[in-house]
């Protein structure tokens, strides 16, 4: 699967550099390095998801993260030629390794890939030194450029894929306006499939441009960040305050409850634990709450805010 350094310029050759890593069986059907390069964040983040979770169907024992701004020539060099004892097969997520200017000369150590002991992926969200370039070219590396879509057509084949995954059936019609109504943006417009997957729960049927044309929130990024912000100070008289005035404005309070249960997820993500798991469950229950009970919007917003007081 090595081979020359290379960076693929589409999405779809995005996709098609991704599968055959996502699809291996075995640890040994993966090169000894994968590099993730490109300026999409989003991309990255669920690119390194996608492998890490690919990783423990292999069952050798959870990746390690490292950042390699914060690590010593020594130490990195002490992950590739050295075996653990207790888990000789060990993936290292080498983060922000831009950041490390010495980068491409600390590569150079490595004689070849046989003399790696242990499995790695290189994060670089900026452009590749030359040197680095030469070093990971010598090393016949497998290289993931997470590039997004460039026409409105792969972004809508993207929001099919995410519908799919959530059991929630879209007409083409409704795939075109969420694309639409979200932009050229990757996620935001998961953001908005997670939204209406919540609100649609359990609707065996597919989904007309009409049946989610008022689902479609209107809140601005910018808005979602003032009340993300709110929740990880864990000021939740602010974030009550936010909601407050997000209803009164006439936002949807099921958009709301989509919103928190994003925010929930990254929780969890972030924390590799149970972090978030509550309010998510507080979530599923206000929507189901927001569709059939007449208790006020507010009241049942309130309750999934006040559930992040537990994490």
């Amino acid at each position: 699967m090595a081979g020359k350094f290379s960076q693929t310029q589409t999405y779809s050759q995005y996709v098609a550099s991704l599968k055959p890593l996502l699809a291996a069986k075995s640890q040994t059907e993966w090169p000894k390095i994968i590099v993730l390069t490109g300026s999409s964040v989003y991309l990255q983040q669920r690119t390194c998801q996608a492998l890490i979770a690919a990783w423990k169907t292999f069952e050798l024992g959870d990746p390690q993260s490292i950042e390699v701004s914060e690590t010593q020539q020594s130490e990195f060099r002490s992950l590739w030629s050295q075996v653990s004892l207790f888990e000789p097969n060990t993936l290292f997520i080498c983060r922000r390794s831009q950041q490390n200017r010495a980068f491409g000369s600390w590569l150079s150590e490595i004689k070849s890939v046989q003399d790696i002991k242990s499995n790695f992926v290189f994060e670089f969200s900026e452009k590749l030194s030359a040197d680095v370039v030469k070093q990971l070219s010598r090393l016949g590396v497998v290289t993931v450029n997470c590039v997004e879509p460039s026409a409105s057509q792969e972004f809508e084949r993207v929001a099919e894929s995410f519908c799919r995954r959530r059991s929630l059936s879209l007409a083409p019609d409704a795939i075109r306006l969420v694309v639409d109504s979200m932009g050229h943006d990757l996620a935001k417009i998961e953001n908005q499939i997670d939204i209406l997957s919540l609100q649609f729960h359990g609707v065996n049927r597919t989904l007309s441009r009409i049946d989610v044309a008022s689902s479609i929130g209107t809140l601005r990024e910018d808005d979602v960040f003032e009340l993300f912000d709110a929740l990880r100070r864990n000021n939740l008289a602010e974030a009550h305050l936010l909601s407050e005035a997000f209803i009164d404005r006439g936002e949807s309070a099921i958009a709301l409850t989509g919103i928190f249960a994003r925010f929930a997820r990254e929780q969890i993500e972030k924390a590799g634990s149970r972090k978030g798991i509550v309010p998510l469950s507080a979530c599923a229950s206000a929507d189901r709450r927001l569709k059939s009970s007449r208790v006020d919007e507010s009241l049942i917003i309130s309750s999934i805010i006040d559930s992040f007081t537990v994490v």
